[in-house]
């Protein structure tokens, strides 16, 4: 025992900020000691423990062992009195109880002292990035009125959605949180508003006069399509045809754009427009800047704080060799594995012995990436072959599963659904596709519950938090694209967090990985500003002093042509993300063809709702028709989107399963691949491509309309795309649908509780308390009277 303090002793002694190899030893020792419960129960190294870590300035770690307080009894009056200045300088102003590390209090008192308050942070994952944009606003609190947090995924906007509400209250402050433009919106108010990159250029869209004074930007490198490809897409990961099993789809080439241009035109946008605002990102090297970024950077005043150094030791295993050794700078060689390996092993021997090595030495909770949906499958579906199934006793994750059996038992197929049969076992699949609510359990479980093992896609490294010590890399490609050095640095980072773990662990699967983290050859651009030619989408969203001489050119080509369309400019920016010329000819379209515009003033002179006329008088396939008319949409497409849209209507998620798993059982292919398909109609047609061609259509139509002396005051098919989107009716659906709570449950909800549909947020509450026991609970199993509780409990009074 006495080597390991020498050696602590020495290394703080010696420690030196500004000496990256001191800083690191420390860093190794601190992680290395604390992880080995038999050596950090000794007194003598608990106490050290400490000490390193208010050497360091890093308070996080006496967080993870527990050091509530000092570890010793102080001998004198001025070490307590240090101890008490260390800790009241470094004091989170939103927390408390809660210290900052030194860097964290850095680029908060650096972001403060700004002449011109916009900056961007670079930071490791699990950093506290999002956690230091509290610090600012609440340092902030008197000048900012209208501020937008935007975040990259429903699931992030739920959690900080929770987490804001808990900051507001707990600090006293009268602001508003509205997480969908469908809220009541009092831009004269003060709101925080929490969107996705397509909440926001809606925000913009429908309130042009809105003043924001502060817009936080969370992961921004999003913005750059080329430089993070495992990351492009989340919920639409899968762009690509990945098993044969599947139901050809349709596709729509000016919806299926990548994400990309939504996060690039919303970032540019809110950037030209807003005074203050801090952007944020994992793993961003100044050096491997763009000239699009650097300008960018430079064109905006915004200044950069870039943070190197790593909190947890990250250790990168080469698991396709023969033996596992784990290898880490001055450290011992931590464990070698016994497990060996044929040269000509399968990738699934070699899953199977990594998730051996790490269950032998208890290095708790693993994540295996995959490429793509199908693949998590196809692995996981070997994986539990010869693997019994586990009965877990707790309470929650046995209603889950109950729930799982009962809600998605369609034609006896459940003992074939590969999910079902992993959650059994309890291990899990975590994509894209699945269903909001069983994304959320699935990480609920994996962090709390008895999931130890999870085969996950790119969407687990969308920010989410796990309590994941381990990383699995089976594949080295997102699609037919390989993943770059930023790729598998972003997808490492899920392993070992910090504040949770000190050691993570990162296995390699094939030499490739290794040689695609040593080449480091991803660069960071933003293409407005570049020297590139750009897609006609961004020169379309792009003000012309921001471009180069040769893009501006186009731009100006695009204009003169633009000059002659019917559509006005007002109008494009309603969905600034369709191309100018597709509106412009569904605009040609419904203006030469008076009958079209005719075929819609049933809607514009209904006593019901629009969106009641809407679905009674299957209108979606009128609307899509049009589509199909002006020579948008193709007609096999037409056909198949209304067809869907028609079955969901009717029956919700259940009718997509049963007529896939009638398609799979006569084309004899499995019932995976059935789940696989009704889970991407759900998502990438109904929640997605249609509400945007209802959106375009609703504005277009309202234009050419009013050319045409129509009368449409009041008149909006806004009710109608978000029915498609979330696939409930109500203020009360949408809410708990946003929550996660399963969309056919509220809808059976919705059915048989009429009344729900006049209830808004604000008085639900009080009226699902009065009914609950008699009218509400009859329609929910146990696991979802877990959830309407819990979400329940996040309304007012």
């Amino acid at each position: 025992m006495m080597d390991y303090v020498n050696k602590l002793v020495h290394a703080i002694n010696h420690y030196n900020e500004t000496d990256p190899k001191s800083k690191e030893l420390l860093r190794d020792l601190i992680c290395y000691y604390s992880d080995n419960s038999k050596i950090s129960q000794d007194p003598l190294i608990k106490e050290l423990l400490y000490l390193a870590a208010q050497k360091m300035r890093m308070f996080g770690y006496n967080v993870q062992n527990h050091f509530t307080e000092e570890p010793y009894t102080a001998s004198a009056v001025l070490p307590d009195l240090q101890n008490d200045v260390i800790k009241n300088y470094y004091r989170s102003n939103v927390y408390e109880k809660n210290i900052l590390d030194k860097s964290q209090k850095e680029v908060v008192d650096f972001f403060q002292a700004l002449k011109v308050k916009r900056l961007l942070v670079s930071a490791p994952t699990s950093y506290g990035k999002t956690y230091l944009m509290r610090e600012i606003l609440y340092l902030n609190r008197d000048r900012y009125f209208n501020i937008l947090l935007v975040f990259p995924t429903i699931a992030l906007l739920r959690e900080n959605v929770s987490d804001m509400k808990e900051f507001v209250r707990s600090k006293e402050l009268d602001y508003a949180i509205l997480n969908t433009v469908s809220d009541d919106i009092d831009i004269h108010a003060k709101n925080i508003f929490i969107f996705t990159p397509e909440r926001a250029l809606q925000l913009i869209a429908l309130y042009p006069d809105i003043k924001l004074d502060f817009f936080f930007f969370d992961e921004m490198y999003k913005e750059d399509e080329d430089f993070a490809t495992a990351v492009a897409n989340e919920d639409r990961e899968d762009t690509i045809s990945e098993t044969k099993d599947e139901t050809p789809m349709a596709t729509v080439s000016f919806l299926d754009d990548a994400r990309a241009k939504t996060f690039r035109i919303a970032l540019y946008l809110l950037a030209k427009s807003v005074p203050e605002y801090y952007l944020a990102g994992p793993n961003l090297s100044q050096k491997n800047f763009s000239f699009g970024m650097r300008t960018f950077l430079l064109t905006n005043q915004i200044s950069i704080k870039e943070i190197l150094f790593e909190p947890t030791i990250r250790i990168y295993i080469q698991a396709w060799k023969k033996e596992i050794q784990e290898k880490h700078g001055g450290l011992p060689d931590i464990t070698s594995s016994t497990l060996t390996l044929p040269s000509n092993a399968r990738v699934q021997d070699k899953i199977e012995r990594v998730i051996q090595y790490i269950q032998q030495n208890n290095y708790g909770k693993t994540m295996l990436y995959c490429m793509q949906p199908s693949k998590t499958i196809q692995y996981v579906k070997q994986y539990i072959t010869n693997h019994a199934d586990n009965h877990s006793t707790n309470s929650r994750y046995i209603k889950f599963l109950e729930h799982i059996r009962h809600t998605y038992n369609i034609a006896d197929s459940i003992n074939d659904w590969s999910l079902y049969k992993a959650l059994k076992k309890n291990v899990a699949v975590h994509h894209g596709r699945l269903p909001r609510y069983i994304q959320n359990e699935i990480l609920r479980q994996f962090n709390r519950g008895p999931i130890d093992i999870l085969f996950c896609t790119s969407t687990i490294v969308e920010g989410v938090n796990t309590e994941a010590r381990n990383m699995v890399l089976i594949n080295s490609s997102k699609g037919r694209a390989s993943l770059t050095t930023f790729d598998i640095k972003n997808i490492s980072g899920r392993a070992g967090r910090y504040y949770h773990s000190f050691i993570g662990r990162v296995y390699l699967m094939n030499k490739e990985q290794e040689h695609i983290l040593e080449a480091d050859n991803a660069h960071l651009d933003f293409v407005i500003y570049g020297k590139k030619s750009i897609s006609n989408i961004d020169l379309d969203n792009a003000f012309s002093e921001d471009l180069s001489e040769k893009n501006l050119e186009s731009q100006r080509a695009r204009r003169c042509i633009q000059k002659n369309y019917l559509i006005n400019r007002e109008t494009f920016e309603k969905n600034r993300l369709i191309p100018m010329e597709i509106q412009e000819q569904l605009a040609q379209c419904l203006h030469t063809k008076s009958e079209l515009l005719e075929m819609f003033d049933p809607l514009l002179h209904s006593k019901s709702s629009t969106r009641e006329t809407f679905l009674r008088g299957y209108y979606i396939k009128k609307l899509l028709q049009v589509y199909s008319i002006a020579g948008i949409l193709k007609e096999a497409t037409e056909t198949f989107y209304s067809g869907v849209a028609y079955s969901y209507q009717k029956e919700g998620l259940k009718g997509l399963l049963s007529y896939q798993l009638k398609q799979a059982k006569q084309k004899k292919t499995s019932v995976d691949s059935a789940y696989l398909s009704a889970f991407k109609i759900q998502k990438d047609i109904l929640e997605h491509k249609i509400p945007q061609l209802i959106s375009l259509f609703d504005s277009v139509y309202c234009y050419v309309a009013n050319l045409n002396g129509r009368n449409i005051d009041g008149f909006s098919l806004s009710s109608v795309a978000r029915f498609y989107e979330t696939g409930v009716k109500s203020s009360l659906g949408e809410y708990l649908s946003e929550f996660g709570f399963p969309i056919d449950t509220i809808r059976r909800l919705e059915k048989n509780i009429p009344d729900i549909e006049s209830k808004n947020k604000d008085n639900a509450r009080q009226y699902c308390r009065k009914i609950y026991q008699k009218h509400i609970i009859p329609l929910l199993d146990e696991y979802e009277q877990l959830l309407f509780v819990a979400a329940m409990q996040e309304l007012p009074n």
